[in-house]
């Protein structure tokens, strides 16, 4: 029995062998493996053309060709063949889906985990005890988590603050964080990029691509308010205000909240604007901050792998428990979040990288995202700094929090392979300039791109940058890291 199963809700463990199931939890078992799981985490049984089982399912897996929420049994289009042939039956099956969930596969031999296209139901591995599951504190007693904690690099990397574990490292030693566009090879208890191989084509159509994602993010939405009660994040950020501009159809199905955290104020003002403007139902949440004891019961739900204002202002969205909430995370990699001072044909190498992630150049940080880069290091500089921002940023710091609140269910519908996709194929110069959003937000609902996004639109954008460096100087510091780093990147490529 695991110590402190209790705390762990949503959480589960994937064992290669027999295992001891904590009270409370369910046992699910197929050709040899075993996946025991903890109270609010759905699992589904995954069948072939043939109807055999090969896998699970957990989490919450959307099918908008059906326009649901999978709640019984998956159905793959196709049957095992060879392993070229099971790659392409993964992508066209499992990577058609968008929600949040990962996929478990035990079938001929070939035992597998996938996740999603961002990992946003996060796994971590312990490839020497062959285990596998949601944080270390599933996969560690008490005593161990405490002895393998890596208080060093914990504090180098101001993971109490801003900072976190990237490139497959967690707080512990010994266990690894498995990032999307990998799988975690359940036999071997190594891991292979399966995602992307080659530089994606530049979308012919831009306009066209955006919109299609808008399509998936509206029918997206559209499917959980059909499920129950959908709550949008509301605040004054570009892709909060796409979430909005897709969503127009069905408004009066779904509601709106913004926290009112003390850093939120432009949030609250426009999210407010735009409610009475515009006939929202929405909620300013009160910011209340949590105590010590579930500030510690938060870093344990994320083993410890981050931190920062959500642990402290975590208490505030409890409100939304038992409902879906939608968030807008994902919408950057539209954007080339990390490609400020570069171009196509810049050189990437660790040191550069982690300066833009704005992380310390430990070297267990540095010998990590050089192996990360290795197997990429041939595809242009746009697209390896890409998938850094999805797979070093997104991946192991936006999820690796995915299971500290059990009983909400976050589904960000920006995020799918398919999106990612149309995210980037679009011209480069497009995705710099960044104003491709607003653009199919004014097609969709011209009013809506009138109110001035992340401004007040009166004096107080003026004093705004000043206040939010007094509030953050840290953030601020770091900030002026990335962007002397990524320019000493450039001028050394030149």
């Amino acid at each position: 029995m695991l110590p402190g199963h209790d705390k762990l809700d949503g959480q589960f463990f994937i064992s290669a062998g027999p295992t001891a199931c904590p009270l409370g939890w369910r046992l699910h078992t197929l050709d040899g493996l075993c996946v025991a799981v903890a109270q609010e985490m759905r699992v589904l049984p995954v069948v072939d053309a043939n109807g055999g089982q090969i896998g699970f399912m957990l989490g919450t897996p959307i099918d908008l060709d059906k326009g649901v929420i999978v709640d019984r049994e998956y159905h793959l289009d196709g049957v095992l063949g060879d392993v070229q042939s099971l790659d392409a039956l993964i992508e066209r099956n499992v990577y058609r889906l968008t929600g949040s969930f990962l996929f478990i596969m035990s079938v001929g031999g070939i035992k597998r985990l996938y996740l999603d296209a961002n990992g946003s139901l996060s796994v971590v591995y312990d490839s020497e005890r062959k285990l596998a599951g949601a944080t270390a504190a599933v996969l560690l007693d008490p005593a161990a988590y405490a002895a393998r904690f890596r208080a060093r690099l914990y504090k180098a990397l101001d993971v109490e603050n801003a900072g976190w574990f990237t490139a497959g490292m967690t707080a512990h030693e010994g266990i690894s964080r498995l990032l999307c566009n990998h799988y975690l090879d359940l036999c071997t208890w190594t891991t292979k990029r399966h995602w992307p191989f080659a530089e994606i084509e530049t979308a012919k159509d831009p306009l066209a691509a955006c919109l299609r994602m808008c399509d998936r993010i509206s029918r997206t939405t559209a499917v959980l308010a059909k499920a129950g009660k959908t709550t949008i994040a509301l605040t004054a950020g570009n892709d909060s205000r796409l979430l909005l501009a897709c969503s127009r159809s069905m408004i009066a199905d779904v509601s709106f909240a913004t926290v009112a955290a003390p850093t939120a104020d432009i949030d609250v003002a426009c999210a407010t604007r735009l409610a009475r403007e515009f006939g929202l139902e929405h909620d300013v949440l009160p910011y209340r901050e949590a105590t010590r004891a579930e500030a510690d019961l938060w870093l344990l739900r994320a083993g410890h792998c981050v931190g920062g204002n959500n642990v402290k202002m975590h208490p505030s969205v409890k409100p939304l428990e038992g409902q879906y909430f939608i968030g807008g995370l994902g919408g950057e990699v539209g954007r080339g979040f990390l490609w400020l001072n570069a171009e196509k044909d810049t050189v990437i190498d660790a040191r550069g990288l982690i300066s833009r992630l704005k992380l310390s150049p430990t070297v267990e940080v540095l010998r990590a995202v050089e192996e990360w880069l290795a197997p990429v290091s041939h595809l242009d500089a746009f697209l390896i700094l890409d998938l850094a921002y999805i797979e070093l940023r997104m991946s192991a710091w936006g999820f690796c929090d995915s299971y500290v609140k059990p009983r909400h269910c976050e589904i960000n519908p920006m995020i799918s392979r398919e999106n990612y996709t149309e995210m980037l194929s679009l011209p480069p110069a497009m995705r710099r300039k960044g104003d491709i959003y607003s653009k199919v937000i004014a097609l969709l609902w011209r009013e809506i791109s009138e109110i001035p996004v992340n401004r007040y639109g009166n004096y107080r954008d003026i004093l705004r940058p000043a206040t939010e460096a007094i509030r953050n100087p840290k953030r601020a510091s770091r900030k002026i890291r990335q962007i002397v780093g990524s320019w000493r990147s450039r001028v050394v490529a030149t």
